[in-house]
């Protein structure tokens, strides 16, 4: 009699029973299932705080900016998101009072800064974030975490080479 299997084989197995137990597969349904399961907890904790997980990394990356800001060019290259949703992104920040758009010294292009708002949210929002992600990641130790860490840049470095080549 075979040995029961685990959680995680029971998980993958409509993924072996398609495409085989080949590595690649189980890595990249390992990747996305993780994905599924961190999600909600994070998208709950920001929406308590009335925000998305979209406008919080683009608060972020604006504190990050300082007080000359990013052009919204910038903002999209850095969220790799479209013009598009960059601009409906900050409309809806703006509207909240979180950012404010400006003058660029290039005439052509338009800069966004956070608001003392915004920047106030962010220092609220940052230890709660954080003590939600501590406890997300408290299943691995700190050296798996550090491994964890360095294998998914490695693979998103290849990922955006890729893409770049295409």
């Amino acid at each position: 009699m075979p040995p029961p299997k685990t959680c995680a084989e029971d998980e993958l197995a409509h993924v072996t029973a398609g495409m085989g137990a080949g590595l690649d597969a189980m890595l990249v349904h390992s990747l996305l299932r993780t994905h599924s399961y961190l999600s909600p907890f994070i998208d709950a904790d920001l929406r308590r705080q009335k925000l998305t997980s979209a406008q919080f990394n683009t608060l972020l990356l604006l504190r990050s900016a300082g007080a000359d800001g990013l052009r919204m060019h910038d903002v999209g290259e850095r969220l790799v998101v479209t013009k598009s949703n960059v601009t409906g992104l900050i409309d809806r920040l703006e509207r909240q009072g979180l950012v404010a758009r400006g003058p660029c010294r290039d005439r052509r292009a338009t800069v966004v800064r956070l608001t003392d708002a915004g920047e106030a949210l962010v220092d609220r929002a940052v230890p709660r974030h954080a003590q939600l992600l501590a406890e997300l990641g408290a299943a691995l130790t700190d050296d798996q975490k550090r491994t964890l860490i360095r294998l998914l840049t490695r693979l998103r470095r290849e990922l955006r080479r890729r893409k770049e080549r295409s």
